[in-house]
């Protein structure tokens, strides 16, 4: 009985490292959404989303693309905006009613590019405490 115990705990450590491994950029959200996304770090989203979407970087910093992104939470996949701010000089991410708008101040949202699916994946990985 001890086994399956121990075995549980290695599973469960296993899964978690995994989930904490996938998602290549992760953001805690300061303020409330309204439909899109700033990324903090311009060479994350350079080096995990659009050189494994092969866009190339100045394009996007000049006209914005659509991409396809899936949300693992809810199992659905949405088209969206990847884009520059030259203002903030910042990558954003969005589309109006996606479901960006229903998350909070302090939730913590991850993505990554999925080879296989040749997709960005979206997931809130820890929702702030109410």
């Amino acid at each position: 009985m001890e086994n399956s115990s121990t075995c549980s705990s290695t599973l469960e450590d296993t899964c978690v490292a995994n989930k904490t491994s996938l998602w290549k950029i992760r953001k805690v959200l300061t303020e409330k959404c309204e439909g899109w996304i700033d990324f903090d770090n311009n060479s994350h989203v350079e080096n995990y989303l659009l050189n494994p979407l092969n866009e190339n970087i100045n394009k996007v910093k000049k006209e914005s693309i659509n991409i396809k992104i899936d949300d693992y939470d809810m199992g659905c996949q949405h088209e969206v905006t990847l884009g520059y701010n030259h203002e903030s000089d910042k990558y954003y991410l969005g589309k109006k009613y996606w479901r960006m708008t229903e998350l909070d101040v302090g939730d913590e949202v991850g993505f990554f590019y999925d080879p296989i699916a040749k997709n960005v994946c979206f997931s809130v990985l820890k929702q702030a405490e109410p």
